[in-house]
């Protein structure tokens, strides 16, 4: 038998294991190469859950005989409309995007319902992070998003991620394309720089 992963909706152990007990499994999330990643797990995101702004998973490492299990990873989706100008992309991914267009954004531009993947991030907890790679975790959150989209409809998805070339070839790596970029609102003082890149990536259902 080999170890093996599961998932959890933050919501649905909230109902099961009450808020104190939530909060002490989330307070042991370390991730100091991106402490807004940190900050948002354990302190924005049962809010967001409770109100339905976002909804998080939890992603657990358990061995194969069961005996051990542990906190490996998290991310964090949210529905949202995105604003993409006709030159951003390549004319393919721009002619799909059209196929969702919902408000005749403009002959310059579109606008598209997307899910977003707000937050996404390993833990660094006792050498955590090394029982499952980026990819895995990206794929975990794209794929639970294909599931989404499969019911209810919609093919897109996206992320916004610092300025960093590492961080976006990551994101290219996994399919996602580069489509614009929004300034930093006045609350994410965690975040570097000025402005977050956004990339985005259409789902085959």
């Amino acid at each position: 038998m080999q170890s093996k992963y599961y998932q959890v909706n933050l919501q649905n152990m909230l109902e099961e294991l009450g808020k104190d007990r939530v909060e002490t499994i989330l307070s042991d999330f370390s991730c100091p190469q991106n402490e807004d990643v940190e900050y948002f797990l354990k302190r924005k995101a049962i809010l967001f859950s409770q109100q339905g702004f976002a909804k998080t998973f939890l992603v657990f490492w358990c061995s194969a005989d069961e005996t051990e299990s542990y906190l490996i990873g998290y991310y964090s989706i949210a529905s949202k409309v995105i604003e993409v100008e006709r030159n951003s992309v390549s004319k393919r991914t721009y002619s799909k995007l059209l196929q969702f267009d919902v408000t005749s954004f403009s002959e310059e531009g579109c606008m598209v319902p997307a899910i977003l993947i707000g937050q996404l991030g390993k833990n660094f907890t006792d050498g955590n992070n090394t029982l499952i790679s980026g990819d895995e975790l990206l794929k975990m959150a794209v794929d639970r998003i294909h599931d989404i989209q499969y019911e209810l409809g919609g093919k897109f998805t996206y992320v916004e991620c610092e300025n960093k070339e590492k961080l976006i070839r990551f994101y290219q790596n996994n399919g996602f394309v580069l489509f614009g970029k929004r300034k930093l609102d006045k609350d994410e003082t965690m975040i570097q720089g000025e402005e977050l890149m956004q990339l985005l990536k259409y789902i085959h259902t």
